[in-house]
């Protein structure tokens, strides 16, 4: 591949590292792949498979028992940031895992105006949805164009326990629909002309990450969801103001990491999670589908593989070893992942059953993250370090180390008051 200057955001993109034309290069997508199907997520298997509901019920048991004791992190105060975290989800009917439904819906909720379509070039475009975005309330934003690879190839109906197709309007059998949203036969179908994606990143609270693996933490994490609600909510009702398909997605639809490479936003870790440079794997993602021409950004390099070669941390602190120590591979631990895309195969099935010991999600190898930091001077310089002079990235996991970072911070604290 050809090496060129950049570029990109105001930023230099380093001209030593040779330019990805997108996520399928950057993690060898294989001709045979296939999408995934989100019936077989360890999130949706809790609906269907007797063994993962299984691990649920225990998950809740254990949470009742600290709660009963009073155990540092399942306080009072924990428990009430814990139902406040997940309050706006109820009231709004937002699932982030269920596809056009009540907040999710891919239709327009409010009553729109006849009025023309708006019309700007990409660039224009990419800058006003990005302005909205952060507005109303994503802390990064970019823009990927919508590879279709990375859309469901089924979505998983909680009413009927089925799963049901995800089409797009130039399949045959499909041509007649002009808009998103479900067909006779209960697909989901999706207009062909919906070719971009508005990728959204949501940082989570430091302080709350680093009580992991403790309600604190879970509390933070359904905090973020709620933030997510509505604004993608926002996001794509804005773009339907506009005359434009928006189709808003948290966790369905399509898969959100490959879709956040493909808009510059990080890279893959080696915990599954999406690094990216601003605060690591401390974020959530979402997304809103659109047929809004829009300037996509293309992945960038910002050196995390190289650094999870090396470092290694989130797999040493796996409490269950769900994390490999090895390296990338091709083959699936089971279901959970999917087979031709070049990665570290984390056994997914393996994370979700140790919830049963804690009571709530668990979340260690994002606290112990080296990019798991706030956005001092510091920290920007040792990130800047890890994308220009990868041969330190030994060094800056030793200092980590040294300097105690990624250790679990005492809960109680998380409520001193400031």
């Amino acid at each position: 591949m050809n090496t060129v200057v950049r570029m990109k955001n105001g930023e230099p993109v380093d001209a030593t590292r040779p330019t990805i034309r997108s996520a399928a290069d950057i993690y060898q997508v294989r001709p045979d792949y296939q999408r995934y199907n989100q019936r077989l997520n360890v999130t949706r298997q809790r609906l269907w498979n007797p063994e993962i509901e299984g691990m649920f019920e225990e998950r809740e048991a254990t949470l009742h028992r600290f709660l009963a004791d009073g155990r540092p992190g399942y306080s009072a105060l924990d428990y009430a940031f814990s139902l406040a975290s997940r309050s706006n989800l109820h009231t709004t009917g937002f699932g982030q895992n269920a596809p056009n439904t009540k907040g999710n819906s891919w239709q327009p909720i409010t009553k729109q105006s006849p009025a023309r379509r708006w019309e700007g070039i990409p660039a224009e475009a990419s800058k006003v949805v990005g302005k909205m975005a952060r507005l109303f309330g994503a802390s990064v934003v970019g823009f990927a164009p919508l590879d279709r690879r990375w859309v469901y190839s089924r979505y998983y109906d909680e009413k009927t326990k089925l799963d049901h197709p995800i089409r797009f309007t130039d399949e045959p059998g499909y041509e007649q629909y002009t808009r998103p949203g479900f067909a006779e036969d209960k697909s989901l179908v999706i207009p062909k002309e919906v070719r971009y994606a508005v990728v959204m990143l949501f940082e989570m609270d430091e302080e709350g990450m680093n009580r992991a693996p403790t309600l604190i933490q879970g509390a933070t994490v359904t905090m973020t969801y709620s933030r997510i609600s509505f604004t993608t909510v926002m996001v794509a009702e804005f773009l339907r103001g506009l005359g434009y398909h928006a189709i808003p997605s948290a966790n369905c639809t399509a898969l959100s990491i490959p879709l956040a490479v493909d808009a510059g936003l990080g890279e893959l870790g080696r915990n599954a999670k999406l690094i990216a440079p601003w605060f690591g794997p401390r974020c959530r993602i979402a997304k809103v589908l659109t047929d809004l021409p829009l300037e996509v950004a293309g992945p960038r390099d910002f050196g995390i593989t190289e650094f999870c070669n090396v470092c290694r941390k989130c797999a040493k602190h796996c409490p269950c070893q769900a994390i490999p120590s090895g390296e990338r591979s091709f083959e699936p631990v089971n279901e959970c992942n999917n087979a031709g895309v070049l990665l570290w195969q984390m056994d997914h099935k393996k994370c979700f059953s140790y919830s049963r010991k804690v009571g709530t999600s668990c979340a260690v190898c994002i606290r112990v993250c080296p990019f798991n930091k706030g956005h001092s001077r510091v920290h920007g310089a040792v990130r800047f370090g890890i994308k220009h002079a990868p041969w330190m990235d030994k060094v800056v996991v030793r200092l980590d180390d040294a300097l105690g970072y990624g250790k679990l911070r005492p809960p109680e604290a998380f409520w001193d008051v400031r």
